[in-house]
């Protein structure tokens, strides 16, 4: 039982140094300049008023306020999709609901 113990702490040391000594060359060939701070914009110049263009201005300006904005745009799309779709299999006439048993 020790021996297989000791064989998987062994392969999983290996394959840690592997790894390490696979991304050391890619690390070393950055050239030692620290990288500068990149900001990420969406250009907003060609859009027309609406939608899209209200969407971008969200991600320009506020990063928590553009996450908050997509997670409940994701959750509103699961709703509708889910209770469409509970309606499309209920007239198909497939009961979804609780299942009634007696033992």
């Amino acid at each position: 039982m020790r021996r297989e113990h000791f064989l998987t702490w062994a392969r999983a040391g290996v394959a840690a140094l592997l790894s390490w000594a696979l991304a050391a060359p890619a690390v070393a060939a950055g050239g030692g300049k620290g990288a500068s701070k990149l900001v990420n914009v969406a250009d907003t110049r060609g859009l027309e008023p609406g939608l899209s263009r209200w969407i971008a201005g969200v991600y320009n300006e506020s990063f928590w306020l553009f996450g908050l904005l997509t997670v409940a745009v994701m959750v509103g799309m699961g709703l509708i999709l889910g209770l469409a779709t509970d309606k499309a299999v209920g007239l198909l006439g497939i009961n979804l609901g609780k299942i009634s048993h007696h033992e």
